[in-house]
Formats: structure tokens, C-alpha cells, sequence
């Protein structure tokens, strides 16, 4: 963003930062459809996490509707990940888009978007105060996540 003169303008979250702490509710595992992509060593860790090999996990677990392959969706969004319990069945080795939810570029594009996904979340908006640096590296991480996945899967994004 440039603000007067040239300035580079803040975000509208850079200067009181912006209030996460995860609950383990799952509210994010489930709701709208929506790719959650996977880099090849991403589906190592997942497929190990299951005991499944990567091509096993490939045709049970992926699919390709997306730009890059993605973890399936059962009906109405839910992950496929998402446990009977409630909880991910593969938290350890969960991709980095689940990792740093909800510090996505779309979230953080205005005070509205954050808004409306905070009414799903309930840890949005609680517990710890992210700085505006520590918002900028999550960022950072979506931005190196998609050349990544650019550069493993040979596509360009849209």
C-alpha cells in the first residue's frame, strides 16, 4: 500500500496488532468449501502421520479440483481431516495453510473480512496479541507457501 508522497501506508492491523489463541473448537476444519494445499513433503508428513503411503493418501485423502492438490472435503466443507471427535487427525503434520489460520492474506485484507470470519472463530479477537511483525511473518510464510507450491507442481497461480 503507498500512502501521501510515496509513503508506505500501514495495514489496517499494524498498530494494535490483531488477537488469536486457537481453542481447538475445529469451526476452521469445516464450513466453506476451500482448497487446503499440500506440498510434496507436506503429504510425506501427512501420509506417515496416517501410515498411509502418498499414493494411498493421494486417493483417499486428496483431490485435484483445485490448482494444486488439496485435502479432500467431506459434505458441506468439512475437512477430511477432521475427526469424529472434533479434533485434526493429523495436527502434527497439518500443512502450513492450517497452521497459520487466520493470519491468511484474505482475512487480513480489511477489518470486514476479519470481522466476518472472527463471528466462526471463537479464538479471533481473544487471547494473544499478535504484533504487527508477527502478522507480517505469517504473511511472509503465504507468500513463499505459494512459490512453492508454484515451483513443485509446475502450475501458476491465478
Amino acid at each position: 500500500m503507498t500512502g501521501p508522497r510515496g509513503t508506505q501506508a500501514q495495514p489496517w492491523w499494524a498498530a494494535g496488532g490483531l488477537c488469536f489463541t486457537c481453542l481447538g473448537c475445529g469451526r476452521c476444519c469445516r464450513g466453506e468449501a476451500g482448497g487446503i494445499f499440500l506440498l510434496p513433503e507436506e503429504e510425506q508428513k501427512v501420509a506417515a502421520c496416517l501410515g498411509l503411503s502418498v499414493s494411498d493418501l493421494r486417493s483417499r485423502c486428496e483431490t485435484r479440483r483445485w490448482r494444486f492438490p488439496s485435502l479432500r472435503e467431506r459434505a458441506g466443507g468439512e475437512c477430511v481431516m477432521h475427526g469424529e471427535d472434533g479434533r485434526c487427525r493429523i495436527y502434527n503434520a497439518r500443512p502450513l495453510m492450517c497452521r497459520t489460520w487466520p493470519f491468511w492474506p484474505e482475512l487480513l485484507e480489511s477489518p470486514e473480512s476479519w470481522a466476518a470470519a472472527a463471528r466462526h472463530c471463537p479464538g479471533m479477537n481473544e487471547g494473544k496479541t499478535w504484533t504487527a511483525a508477527e502478522i507480517a511473518a505469517e504473511l511472509g510464510k503465504h507468500e513463499q507457501y505459494e512459490l512453492a507450491l508454484r515451483e513443485a507442481w509446475g502450475k501458476e497461480g491465478e
